[in-house]
């Protein structure tokens, strides 16, 4: 790869992704801050930014730990020198158990359980390798996804506390159904009734004499409501530190710190008012909408291919040249940094460092 510290962003080959570092520690600042004083502390997701030196930038600023989605994140994170990490999903099967419990030989990565045989493999590992392995109970809150109804965490709780190896942890219950809601009070509402419920079941655990110190949920859309929940200790946002098109709606005090850079490579001959660059669905993904074009008047990005961003001008043409640079904003930050080996991180436009997206491709 050749050299780019000291060049201008426009220098960079494409297609590429772009990180403004005086936003980037802003974000993080912010976020930081309304926790500074606050009974809830936060635990920044890595499936996010997936780069081990945002995470380090995250315990810096004061975050109590990191969350990730995955074992394999989790390895990343212990070898970056992260010692405490949560994965906020459950782990099954011998492989995965046996691989977070050599982890828990450096560190202390707990996970999540929603059924006995999650709870039995675990055990199962931490015995073999003679460690102990933090473990919260997930429980449901709403999303269709993981997760035992509040009312019967106790019983899974009392059968992780009984076995060998463990260490029950508390519980944590994701409100992911809500935190895209674009209406502020049906937001608040919502998450408030989740972060009940997850309260809820941690007041069960400790009614039955059974140890609960976390109880954690939250994320970007909803870090202001269920950060300030009373009973709620840890918050497990992503999004804010890079941010996106689509958070930016509902979170617009975060600033959208992540873009792609793309060239165009055709003005489309036979296609009056189109242009067309080397960035498509390979390089920034779609499922939360289009990316947004940066600075190009009257031009919008209408359509996404494998290899290719169609661009369309209004009423004319866009003025662009073939071997121009544009940017876009991200429509979906966590998906799009996962398509990328590094991101280029920037100050006056100028990059002044390349960190290696180690967390990419990490899905086991």
């Amino acid at each position: 790869m050749e050299d780019v510290v000291g060049r201008s962003k426009w220098e960079i080959d494409t297609p590429a992704l772009l990180v403004d570092l005086k936003k980037l520690e802003r974000n993080i600042r912010r976020m930081a801050d309304f926790f500074k004083n606050r009974p809830a502390g936060l635990r920044p997701h890595f499936k996010t930014p997936k780069t081990v030196e945002i995470a380090r930038m995250q315990l810096g600023a004061g975050a109590v730990g990191i969350t990730c989605a995955k074992v394999s994140e989790a390895e990343v994170l212990v070898e970056g020198g992260v010692m405490d990490i949560l994965i906020a999903n459950e782990v099954a099967g011998r492989a995965k158990a046996a691989r977070l419990a050599e982890l828990n030989r450096r560190a202390d990565v707990k996970c999540a359980v929603d059924d006995s045989l999650q709870v039995a493999a675990l055990s199962e590992a931490a015995a073999q390798a003679g460690v102990t392995i933090g473990v919260v109970v997930d429980v449901y809150v709403g999303l269709p996804r993981c997760g035992v109804r509040p009312e019967e965490a106790a019983g899974l709780a009392a059968q992780v506390a009984k076995a060998d190896g463990l260490r029950l942890a508390g519980v944590m219950g994701y409100e992911g159904h809500v935190v895209s809601l674009e209406d502020p009070d049906e937001r608040r509402t919502e998450a408030e009734k989740s972060m009940a419920a997850l309260v809820q079941a941690a007041e069960s655990l400790r009614a039955a004499g059974l140890s609960c110190e976390i109880v954690s949920g939250g994320g970007t859309g909803t870090y202001n409501v269920s950060g300030v929940f009373p009973g709620v200790t840890e918050i497990q946002a992503g999004s804010y530190c890079l941010m996106d098109v689509k958070y930016a709606k509902i979170m617009p005090e975060f600033e959208k710190a992540a873009t792609i850079l793309a060239t165009v490579c055709s003005k489309a001959p036979a296609l009056p008012g189109w242009t067309v660059t080397d960035a498509g669905m390979k390089s920034m993904t779609r499922e939360f909408g289009l990316p947004e074009l940066i600075g190009v008047p009257d031009t919008r990005t209408v359509l996404l291919s494998e290899e290719h961003s169609q661009l369309q001008t209004e009423g004319g043409e866009s003025g662009l040249k073939v071997g121009d640079k544009v940017e876009f904003y991200p429509s979906h930050i966590c998906t799009t940094i996962n398509l990328h080996e590094r991101m280029y991180v920037l100050e006056n436009d100028r990059v002044v460092g390349v960190w290696p997206i180690l967390g990419r491709g990490r899905s086991q």
